[in-house]
């Protein structure tokens, strides 16, 4: 169990004090006004949702993420690195990808909900960070809407969310933003020191987005510096203290300018050989509200000549969830936090297309077994000839991709999601009459 000086040196708090942040306090009573006045209007509507308040690899540096040459995004990329060009709308953009009528009302569970830090009490959010930052042919291929987008920032940048990820919110996605070390707008994308961050030189640029966030309203996921634990970032832009200090900063911006909607995912890569390097990088329960790691299979990927075995979905989840469980409240990590794949997939297993689908199409059921994960974000890209995680690519991938996004596990019921935007729209409200004693109360 961990004692009174652990607690300290993490700067967290105890088991199940995550969902109750120093940030979100100041207007804990709007929220809890707000929740149940949104459950009340969604019930006598609706009568049926409710939502509640609150494995050994080669090199865990080789990631097969990537840094896309648009201005939505950017990871430590193994050569060579693929360019994209410039996202565009595709035709009809705008109009909300439908649920496909052959799936069951997602989430047999009556009492299914979603808390403030939209952790839900039935199923997973499917996600993905798609191909070229374009979400809709993963849409159209498995006839549903994708609850989360991942996308790419820099420290430097004042927008976001951008007008890209605004439609794409407007549209009923959850946006999870990665803010990267880096200049995004300089060629090269070169990387920031933690100090700099620390030191308040990007100060500008992150309250910019912190009331960009605000002002969206609905929840955004945000994670900084991703995969901090990794051979080419560990030790290579600050330590790990002062990746703590950077988090913690970056945290503090955003909830003094306002952005109580935000909400905070760390992320690692969930390697094994790092398990001895994740209690330095961690800020602290009341500064994180989710906990993420990626879940990969890389056989006969280029980038990783000596993996010759195949992982499953589970087995490549299983050891950092277990961790977390076993090892997690010892270093101060508050083992029931809800847990996000970040980043998921495998590239076609040589010679085994259905291996290959079954891959994917396993991911539900696995799940079911590891009740603290609730959000899963596919990889959906190519960071080298024989390391092509694009789903639509591989006709045994498309397949996998498809049979899961269809399982009931992956859909949580869109009134569950709507009550939490219902509530944040009633949290302003209150806020606002809050603020001037004279505004008339409806």
């Amino acid at each position: 169990m961990r004692g009174k000086d652990d607690s300290a040196k993490t700067g967290g708090s105890g088991k199940g004090t995550g969902r109750v942040r120093p940030g979100r306090q100041r207007h804990r009573a709007a929220w809890s006004g707000a929740l149940f006045i949104a459950v009340t209007l969604f019930v006598t509507s609706c009568g049926d949702y409710t939502i509640r308040p609150a494995n050994v690899h080669d090199d865990p540096s080789d990631s097969p993420t990537y840094e896309p040459s648009t201005t939505i995004g950017g990871h430590d990329a193994p050569s060579p690195t693929p360019s994209h060009p410039a996202f565009s709308l595709p035709p009809g953009y705008g109009t909300p990808s439908p649920r496909p009528s052959t799936v069951p009302s997602p989430g047999t569970d009556p009492d299914c909900r979603v808390d403030e830090i939209l952790e839900p009490s039935c199923g997973v959010w499917w996600g993905a960070s798609p191909w070229r930052g374009n979400v809709y042919p993963l849409e159209e291929a498995s006839g549903r809407r994708m609850d989360i987008v991942y996308t790419w920032h820099g420290v430097d940048q004042h927008e976001l969310p951008n007008e890209r990820e605004r439609h794409l919110a407007a549209e009923g996605r959850f946006i999870h933003a990665n803010v990267e070390a880096r200049r995004f707008t300089r060629k090269g994308h070169p990387a920031v020191d933690y100090s700099d961050i620390i030191e308040g030189r990007f100060d500008d640029s992150l309250r910019s987005q912190a009331r960009g966030v605000a002002e969206l309203g609905a929840p955004v996921f945000i994670t900084f510096d991703h995969e901090a634990d990794a051979n080419r970032r560990y030790n290579k832009r600050g330590t790990p203290r002062e990746f703590v200090q950077a988090w913690r900063h970056i945290v503090d911006l955003y909830r003094d300018n306002g952005a109580d909607n935000a909400i905070f995912v760390w992320n690692v890569t969930g390697w094994p050989h790092n398990f001895d390097r994740l209690p330095g990088l961690w800020p602290g329960n009341d500064y994180v509200d989710w906990i993420s790691w990626e879940a990969y299979n890389m056989t006969g990927c280029e980038l990783q000549p000596r993996w010759d075995h195949v992982l499953s979905f589970e087995e490549a989840l299983a050891p950092m969830y277990e961790w977390v469980q076993t090892e997690g409240e010892r270093h101060g990590i508050d083992p029931d936090k809800p847990v996000m794949i970040g980043e998921a997939g495998t590239v076609p297993i040589p010679g085994d297309p259905d291996a290959t689908a079954q891959w994917y199409a396993e991911i539900p059921e696995t799940l079911t077994k590891y009740e603290r994960v609730r959000a899963v974000q596919i990889w959906d890209d190519m960071t080298a000839p024989t390391c092509d995680f694009r789903v639509l690519k591989n006709e045994a991938a498309r397949e996998g991709f498809v049979e899961a996004s269809r399982h009931d596990y992956l859909n949580i019921p869109d009134e569950a999601r709507e009550a939490i935007l219902e509530a944040l729209e009633l949290v302003d409200k209150l806020k606002g009459i809050g603020d001037d004693p004279r505004q008339e109360r409806d």
